[in-house]
This record gives structure tokens, C-alpha cells and sequence, in this order.
């Protein structure tokens, strides 16, 4: 069986309903590296585009694209590849440079992840897309399908999933070092943007001047339209249920992407609830929330907020992991707190395993024993340019990260409307509540853009 007739067979197994063919041919740079363009040069993206570089021995920057392109948060960018083209919107990007392109680098607000995911993906352009995947329930279930129907390398950017933190994990479960798992305490209590109007949002911010180099009409993209405020961009849409994805869409992918793969082998929850809310509004995110989520007998805890940090178990050791948080753009300027992002692992048995998001091994509470394991061969960026060069598979395929990004697309519902609800994971609704099945599918997309959303 070929890669086009197995992709279609476990699409069919999976009630996956496959999009129309996509056109596209492959090739690569006559060195044999990959042409890889940015769609986003600052902030995260400039990191990324960073890392990126440190393998130019496969890699090779051929396009910048960035809907304020020329803005400070860009220069960066634009002073490392002064030769390279340049452009404000992804779709003339392709339109002139589609055949010069292998892979793309995604690296925009959430809200605008999937309709450029989709164009790459439909013109044959290996993606590597920041976490989280998309926006929307709606936005991770049609890129999940567009990867079976497009047959191309696809990598979500949780950096660990690459790490050491990958293969300890899945090797603790496979010699059952970590095996009946029955409760999972996650936690991410650092300060985030919307803190500094406590909760008390009561509109959209009014417009500012908009800058000359901004393209504001592209960065929008398919989303809700608001006019320019400086509360809405330059990193500012984390706050806002229109463009972001909030504290669990920022984190989880970090926090809980092994525990999903390996513990919860991919599930949907059956049940999500919220609780020790404070500061809750229609607008942006609540000050703090505790979300609960049902898998089967595995119960997943998630805690934010300053102030509501969980209860740690017996035997509970800080670690130290200094510059995990470096005070730069691309990390909020957040430094390094006592109670790290992580989570804590309860076994039936009575062991409690903990573990930083991404940047150090799980150790067991009270004696830090850890067992051998198999240690990372390449980080995230190699192993998604080797993979698309054929020669290894990528670690964070939608395959796998599509339904991870989809808990967070729950989590942010509970959110919004601030109540649980019940979910059913195999048909993948909600059980008996219109206003939650209203939230999975997302917002209309704005004129122009529906094309993204069509099978």
C-alpha cells in the first residue's frame, strides 16, 4: 500500500470525510536544501526563524512575510536576509513564489494560523505552524484533514515534543514505569498580558492611529473585525477570545502534549468544568480558572492564575531551571517563578511523578529517580526539515496535535461562557447544548476568506 492509499484508508477508518485533491509539485533547492519562507518575522517567529537558521546546512530562507513588515519587531529579520523577497500578505506570497518554496513557517496570532496553514498545505508546502494549531475546534478537525488529503510534512511548535521530555515519557509508559495513571495536575501561574485590567473589560479597546507599515485588513484575516488598538496587536491579541487562544492554548501544547499522546492516546474529554474563576468577562480571559476534563477514568486538572496554584503532593521538590523564561519579546518578558509551569503525575500505585512544561526530565516525587531512556536525536526545527527531505518523520504531525489543540479550543469555550459542559468525544459535539456547538464550529469568516473553510 502506498502513502496516498494508507492516508486515505485511515481517513476512511476514522469517518474522515477526505478534501478535494490538492495541486502541487515537490522539489527542493539545487543545493538540496530546503526553501523555506516565514509567514511572520518578529517575536515568536523571529526566534523560530533563528533556529531555523542554525541549519543552514539543510535549510535555505528564500521568502519574509509579515503583515507589518518594516516594523521594529521585524528588522531583525529583514537585516538577517536583506537579498530575500519580501511581501504583507501570504497569499500573493504564493501567488509569486509558490514554485520557489518547499516548507513555510507559520508564526502569526492564533486566529490566523489556519487559513495560512490551508493555502501552504493546498499548494503542497510542507508547514511547520506555531502552537496552538488553530483557533478553533472546527479550524484543527479541517487541517487534520487537509494533511491526509495533501500528503505533506506538517509539524505543530512545542518545541519539547522533539526533546528528551518525548522519549521518556513514551518510554516510561512502554516499560510501564508510569502505567494506570489516574489524575493529572497541571499548572501555569505566571502573569499574562490581560492581568493589568483585572478583569474588568467591558468592550473592545477604541481605534489608534494605525501604523504606516501595518497591513491591518490581512492580519485580521478570517476573525471578527475590530478597528487598530495597540491593546489588540503587537502580541496583545493573547487576551482576547476573538484572536487568542489564552493561558492552556499558550502552555499546554508544552504542558500536557506527552501525557496526551502516550497517557490519553489521543482522546477527546467527555466532560469539561471550571471552576475558582475570578475576573471572568465576555472579552478576554479570565485573572484565574481552574478546568477539569473527564477522560475516561483519567482525570486532567489545568490551574492559572497567580494566586491558584494546586495543592502539591507529598514529596514535591522545586526544580531549578534557570533561563527558561529569558526576558525577551518573545516570551513576554516573563522570568523565572518559584512554581515552574509543569505538572504532577498521580499512578494508581500512589507514585507521584513531576516534571517541568518541556525543559527537563520527569523525576519521581521525594527520591528524583529516573530511570534510562532514550535521549533526542535532533530538536524540533531538524527534525521537521529532515522530515521533509524524506528521511525522518516528524514529531508533531496535526495527526497528533490536532486533538491536543482541540482540548484547548474546550478549554477556552468553558471559558467564554463560563460553565462546563458535557462533550461526546466519538461524534465530536457537544451533548445537548446548542450554545457550546455554536463555539466548535467558530465565527462566519470574513468575506474573502471562506474559501479556507470549504471541503
Amino acid at each position: 500500500m502506498n502513502r496516498r492509499s494508507f492516508l486515505k484508508a485511515a481517513g476512511a477508518f476514522a469517518g474522515v470525510q477526505i478534501l478535494p485533491g490538492c495541486f502541487w509539485t515537490r522539489g527542493y533547492a539545487a543545493n538540496g536544501k530546503v526553501r523555506l519562507a516565514a509567514i511572520g518575522c518578529g517575536a515568536q517567529a523571529w526566534y523560530d526563524l533563528q533556529q531555523f537558521d542554525r541549519n543552514s546546512d539543510i535549510c535555505q530562507v528564500v521568502a519574509l512575510c509579515d503583515t507589518d513588515i518594516g516594523a521594529p519587531h521585524t528588522v531583525e529579520a529583514l537585516k538577517r536576509w536583506p537579498d530575500v523577497p519580501r511581501f504583507q500578505d501570504f497569499r500573493k506570497m504564493f501567488d509569486v513564489m509558490s514554485g520557489e518554496i518547499d516548507a513555510v513557517l507559520i508564526g502569526i496570532p492564533d486566529h490566523s494560523h489556519f487559513c495560512a496553514a490551508m493555502e501552504a498545505m493546498r499548494r503542497g508546502k510542507a508547514v511547520y505552524v506555531e502552537k496552538p494549531l488553530a483557533h478553533s475546534f472546527r479550524e484543527c478537525e479541517l487541517l487534520r484533514k487537509a494533511e491526509l488529503e495533501c500528503e505533506v510534512v506538517t509539524q505543530m511548535g512545542n518545541q519539547g515534543h522533539s526533546g528528551d521530555n518525548f522519549y521518556q515519557y513514551r518510554d516510561y509508559v512502554a516499560n510501564g514505569t508510569i502505567k494506570d495513571v489516574k489524575k493529572v495536575v497541571s499548572h501555569m501561574n505566571m502573569q499574562r498580558r490581560w492581568h493589568k485590567w483585572g478583569g474588568a473589560v467591558k468592550s473592545y479597546p477604541p481605534a489608534d492611529a494605525k501604523p504606516q507599515t501595518l497591513d491591518w485588513e490581512t492580519w485580521i484575516n478570517a476573525a471578527p473585525y475590530h478597528a487598530f488598538s495597540k491593546d489588540l496587536a503587537y502580541g496583545e491579541w493573547r487576551c482576547w477570545y476573538d484572536y487568542g487562544n489564552g493561558c492552556m492554548g499558550d502552555w499546554g501544547a508544552h504542558i500536557l502534549d506527552t501525557i496526551h499522546r502516550f497517557t490519553l492516546k489521543g482522546a477527546l474529554p467527555s466532560e469539561v468544568k471550571i471552576s475558582n474563576v475570578s475576573g471572568w468577562n465576555p472579552f478576554v480571559f479570565p485573572i484565574q480558572d481552574t478546568l477539569t476534563m473527564k477522560f475516561g477514568d483519567v482525570t486532567v486538572e489545568w490551574y492559572e492564575g497567580l494566586d491558584n496554584k494546586p495543592k502539591l503532593p507529598k514529596g514535591f521538590f522545586y526544580q531549578t531551571n534557570e533561563g527558561l523564561f529569558p526576558a525577551s519579546t518573545a516570551n513576554d518578558g516573563l522570568i523565572d517563578p518559584p512554581l515552574k509551569p509543569g505538572k504532577e503525575i498521580y499512578l494508581a500505585n500512589g507514585e507521584v511523578w513531576q516534571g517541568l512544561s518541556h525543559a527537563s526530565p520527569l523525576m519521581r516525587c521525594g527520591d528524583k529517580f529516573k530511570p534510562a531512556f532514550e535521549k533526542a536525536h535532533n530538536n524540533h526545527y531538524r527534525n521537521f526539515l529532515l522530515a521533509v527531505k524524506g528521511e525522518v518523520e516528524a514529531k508533531s504531525p496535526f495527526s497528533v496535535t490536532a486533538p491536543l489543540s482541540e482540548i484547548f479550543c474546550l478549554g477556552v469555550i468553558a471559558q467564554r461562557l463560563n460553565r462546563g459542559f458535557k462533550f461526546d468525544p466519538v461524534n465530536k459535539v457537544a451533548i445537548d447544548d446548542p450554545e457550546v456547538d455554536i463555539l466548535l464550529e467558530g465565527p462566519m469568516p470574513r468575506p474573502g476568506w471562506e474559501c479556507y473553510y470549504k471541503g
